[in-house]
């Protein structure tokens, strides 16, 4: 049974306008580069040797988490594994409730996902026991987010295994994370609601509604932030760029990207329009790093852009035969690291982008990796996990 998270294909075919601020007034940020040469080497390149592999029982459709000294990697049948990092001994697995793969998350102690028949559970990270298991009113199918003595729920009216329901409705859930008792719940207008990240005192989520007068699925955007304490809505911003793919935020800024693919800088605060950036190609998962944004896209090229002003920093080719980066990327010192669909893994310098480390490992992968001190850890569609050292 596939995890995948349900992707409306009509919403390619919205718009790039904004609806909170004047386009006269906002920042749109330009590629400030020529195109770049591709940074794959022209030699022959030697297949690199797993220092370990690992059998789960379905296909890798979520990229694995390190928490400790374990891999927690879902698959698609709904079964949690958790690996040793080190050697890759299976230590545990959980079949007890079908886990949603893409919603999956963990930390020091817990690991905690939605299940089939809307209900949001938690296990011990060192044993797989379950904590604690609460049924809401909808699915949950995106990432759970972590506070600190919160799990946060985004839940959803649309996606695999649904009946699609494009009316508002979708919530916001917090629940103790020791007990599992629902803390606060905030109802939005959205009918999906996907992967909140936590800033300090802010949550923040967002997804897409179905604006009046539109057929189904022709849906708009909207972004949320929330109070962690209560889950009063401290503002939302609203775009027509589709579904929403994916948000993150760092010091004062909150950054998402949706069907238009896009990518939205906004204020923390108030949720007011900095910036924006269109490449025109789809964008995968970013990762941030004090000054500076990082993402590749379907364009083949890997971005590093300044995260207060929008302006690109630099631009990096990659293999065009490697169809580009799955996955959020990881920065290791000095270097940032990533795989791509045929399972070639880069590592880029963060100053310059220049290409500085590519293994061709002979694997496929639909989403992306981690990383556990100098190991990259990726699985692949047939159920398999696959460690190399990267040093």
């Amino acid at each position: 049974m596939s995890r995948n998270i349900f992707e409306i294909s009509v919403l390619i075919a919205a718009v790039f306008l904004a609806a909170c601020a004047s386009p006269a007034s906002v920042p749109v940020a330009t590629q400030g580069q020529e195109q770049p040469q591709s940074s794959v080497p022209t030699e022959e390149v030697m297949i690199a040797q797993p220092l370990w592999t690992a059998q789960t029982t379905a296909a890798v459709n979520a990229s694995p988490i390190v928490a400790g000294d374990l891999v927690i990697v879902p698959t698609a049948d709904g079964v949690i594994h958790a690996i040793e990092a080190r050697s890759g001994k299976s230590v545990w697995s959980f079949s007890e409730l079908k886990a949603w793969d893409a919603s999956v998350n963990a930390d020091s102690e817990k690991v905690c996902a939605g299940a089939e028949g809307k209900k949001v559970f938690c296990l011990d990270l060192k044993t797989g026991s379950l904590l604690w298991n609460v049924v809401l009113d909808l699915e949950v199918q995106s990432r759970i987010a972590f506070g600190s003595d919160l799990v946060f729920a985004p839940t959803t009216r649309a996606g695999t295994g649904m009946k699609n329901d494009f009316q508002g409705g979708a919530s916001l859930v917090a629940i103790h994370a020791k007990t599992g008792e629902i803390a606060w719940q905030s109802l939005t207008e959205n009918y999906i609601l996907r992967r909140p990240v936590v800033n300090g005192n802010i949550v923040i989520t967002g997804g897409a509604y179905q604006p009046e007068g539109k057929p189904d699925g022709e849906v708009s955007t909207r972004i949320y932030a929330f109070n962690i304490n209560d889950g009063s809505m401290l503002w939302e911003y609203i775009s027509d760029d589709g579904l929403v793919r994916w948000v993150d935020s760092t010091d004062d800024l909150v950054f998402f990207s949706a069907a238009t693919e896009t990518v939205y800088a906004l204020n923390l605060a108030d949720g007011v329009l900095l910036w924006k950036y269109g490449p025109g190609y789809w964008m995968q998962f970013p990762v941030i790093q004090g000054e500076r944004i990082y993402f590749g896209g379907g364009d083949e090229i890997f971005h590093a852009f300044n995260v207060s002003t929008g302006q690109e920093t630099w631009v990096q080719a990659i293999n065009a035969s490697s169809l580009n980066q799955v996955g959020r990327p990881f920065i290791r010192e000095n270097t940032i690291w990533f795989n791509a669909v045929t399972g070639e893994i880069y590592g880029l310098s963060l100053e310059t982008g220049e290409r500085v480390a590519y293994f061709s490992t002979g694997h496929s992968a639909r989403v992306g990796g981690t990383m556990f001190e100098s190991f990259y850890i990726f699985g692949d569609p047939e159920g398999n996990v696959y460690a190399y050292d990267i040093e």
